[in-house]
């Protein structure tokens, strides 16, 4: 067994310890077609509890930097430690290699398909499609930073270019379920899904699906018992990267040091 794996389970197990069983709460059951579950962020308490609990066979989106331990250190820095907010940089620039060396092994192992941000998006819609094909569901954290509420930020409305290109290799129109996570309440709500109409033209249908799933995120959140929601940036990610809150291709591009 791969030295890998084994780290792999053990970081999966402590993340057990830390993380109540959390119960998938359906507005409306799925049936076995493949879908599309799309989700709050909430920190690293998103993809944990979605890894760990989440029932249905699934693939993830994953930032493709954070595959890559040549990448992820400037992924870490930025994106996990919020490294423009601290000091002194050097310790926090060390803390992002470590990071860099054990966050591939963890997300490798739990079914990730990379997200790039350059040409090669075209490489995760094609592992998107196979893997929908194959009858896997895909898990997206769609968020930019954009606020939008307490609850959600505005969603990133790429992700939707999937149902177009599944609809062409299955004559199948997929549907978008809208998730809210929570750990306090140990609860994966998944509300009523929006299908893709491939009757209508898809840049009309961009904004709609992700304005349904965005406002539905926001009312799951607030119909759980009072909790207090975790945002996708903390505020003080605001305070030194602001100007990327509306430019996120500029965002990446910078992490990736291709500015």
């Amino acid at each position: 067994m791969k030295a890998s794996y084994i780290y792999y389970k053990f970081i999966r197990g402590i993340l057990r310890l830390c993380f109540p069983h959390a119960e998938n709460v359906y507005e409306e059951t799925p049936g076995d077609e493949p879908a599309v579950f799309v989700c709050n962020h909430s920190a690293i308490r998103g993809p944990v509890m979605m890894t760990l609990d989440f029932k249905r066979k699934h693939q993830t989106w994953t930032v493709s930097c954070a595959l890559d331990s040549k990448e992820a250190a400037n992924y870490a820095y930025h994106d996990i430690l919020f490294g423009r907010t601290r000091k002194p940089e050097w310790f926090w620039r060390m803390m992002s290699r470590i990071i860099a060396k054990m966050l591939p092994p963890l997300l490798i192992y739990s079914d990730t398909i990379p997200v790039y941000h350059d040409k090669n998006i075209i490489k995760t819609f094609k592992q998107s499609v196979k893997a929908l094909m194959e009858g896997n569901d895909l898990v997206i954290f769609a968020e930019s930073p954009r606020r939008y509420s307490e609850f959600v930020c505005n969603l990133q409305e790429g992700f939707i270019d999937i149902a177009r290109l599944y609809y062409r290799k299955s004559k199948k129109a997929i549907k978008f379920y809208p998730v809210y996570l929570e750990k306090k309440n140990a609860v994966i709500s998944i509300g009523k899904p929006i299908a893709y109409d491939p009757e209508l033209p898809l840049d009309e249908q961009r904004p709609i699906i992700a304005e349904y799933l965005r406002d539905n995120i926001d009312r799951l959140g607030r119909a759980l018992p009072p909790h207090k929601p975790v945002p996708f940036m903390a505020e003080r990610w605001y305070t030194k990267y602001g100007e990327y809150e509306n430019d996120v291709q500029g965002y990446w591009a910078m992490i990736q040091g291709k500015e």
